[in-house]
């Protein structure tokens, strides 16, 4: 493929993803297991503990960028710390969600409405904190974007990523657990969608796949959550990472969008999600 082909696809996913997050902004909080499950928020606080714990004291403020940052799963625990935030994202309606949400802390970021892509290809800043949260499976080519995070992350800096799906051990087992776990999602926090969304799934049953993106392609959501069905190599990343110079602690845990069925995948471990905190060990980030 050519790079200007890939770029193409890369834009349409871009595309999608704006669309996307324009239909859920408003029922992201509650929809969301990553976003609203007293579990994982405390997880998260915990990983932030340790990248404060680690991180070389200094007089000023640890310097954090939050890739898709959204409604602020991750950014408003960074600004509790003290820390200066920069939140890069491509919807401008989780994005004013989050501002408001700042404003009422009484804090302060910097919002940047654009693709992690495009911030990257302009961007020279460094960062002592680079998170992705529930992000890379929603870009086109979530390696590229992580080999260039890396290059941004000060020495002793960290990169951070969460709630990203791995390539399951069946896709129809899989498949099968993803659908019961969204309809029983639906009925408890989004009634409204509820036949909306079986009447798209019947739909995508029956439409032509894409050839480009492989895939049948009837709403926004097929190409805005690109690498959800497949999952990501999160060896490759860490393998990555290990090259330009990071220790990484990798692990990999069930989810699902209920609480019974995340209860059912702990053994059942059907959907399983990475997370990786690494910290840069070389004296440059270069």
């Amino acid at each position: 493929m050519s790079a200007s082909s890939a770029e193409t696809l890369q834009d349409q996913v871009i595309v999608a993803n704006k669309e996307f997050y324009k239909q859920i902004a408003r029922k992201y909080d509650d929809y969301e297991a990553c976003a609203s499950d007293a579990f994982f928020q405390r997880w998260i606080e915990d990983d932030l503990k340790i990248v404060e714990h680690k991180l070389p004291k200094r007089g000023d403020a640890v310097r954090c960028l939050d890739c898709g940052g959204g409604t602020g799963n991750v950014t408003l625990k960074m600004l509790r710390r003290g820390w200066r935030v920069t939140v890069v994202d491509v919807s401008a309606d989780m994005l004013a969600i989050l501002e408001r949400k700042v404003r009422f802390a009484g804090s302060s970021a910097t919002f940047l409405n654009q693709s992690v892509e495009s911030f990257f290809s302009r961007s020279e800043e460094t960062f002592d904190l680079i998170s992705f949260s529930s992000v890379l499976h929603h870009l086109y080519s979530p390696l590229n974007t992580i080999k260039a995070a890396a290059e941004r992350i000060a020495p002793q800096g960290f990169f951070y990523s969460s709630f990203d799906p791995v390539p399951p051990s069946s896709q129809f087992a899989a498949g099968c657990f993803t659908a019961l776990d969204t309809f029983i999602a639906k009925l408890l926090h989004d009634r409204a969608d509820f036949l909306p969304g079986l009447a798209r799934r019947v739909r995508k049953l029956g439409a032509p796949r894409d050839t480009t993106h492989g895939r049948a392609v009837v709403s926004a959501g097929d190409l805005a959550e690109y690498h959800a069905r497949q999952g990501i190599d999160d060896q490759a990343i860490e393998s990555a990472l290990v090259q330009t110079g990071f220790t990484v602690n990798r692990r990999r845990y069930p989810v699902g969008r209920t609480a019974p069925m995340r209860r059912a995948n702990r053994y059942l471990r059907l959907l399983l999600n990475f997370k990786i905190l690494a910290q840069r060990t070389n004296q440059s980030s270069r």
